[in-house]
């Protein structure tokens, strides 16, 4: 059985809920960055009202690009390098709309397709 996100956060911040929570939202800004962010938040909610699951899976998925490619910018380019559309800014632009996050899974897709 599968730990709950709960659990996780309190193991890797500490016992206490809400410090692990603030915690947690304070290393999705590290992990963010500048180059990795783009900033779509409820300015009255912000991150702090985001659910544990949702928050680990960002820095996960934040780190994964990190260290993989770089930023944003670059994941746009590999994806559309994989998919021969290299040239194709239109193509691009609307990559570009779409969330870190959504941005990671297309490139898993396409990169597994090449190599599969």
């Amino acid at each position: 059985m599968s730990k709950s996100p709960l659990s996780i956060v309190k193991e890797r911040f500490g016992d206490d809920p809400k410090k692990a929570k603030a915690k947690l939202v304070a290393a999705v800004k590290k992990a963010a960055g500048k180059d990795l962010w783009l900033d779509r938040l409820n300015e009255e909610k912000g991150l702090d009202h985001v659910s544990n699951k949702k928050l680990l899976h960002l820095e996960q998925v934040l780190e994964a690009v990190s260290k993989k490619v770089g930023s944003r910018d670059k994941l746009i380019g590999e994806i559309a390098k994989l998919q021969g559309r290299a040239k194709d800014d239109d193509y691009k632009a609307r990559l570009g709309e779409e969330s870190t996050p959504a941005l990671w899974d297309r490139f898993q897709a396409v990169q597994s397709s090449k190599s599969g």
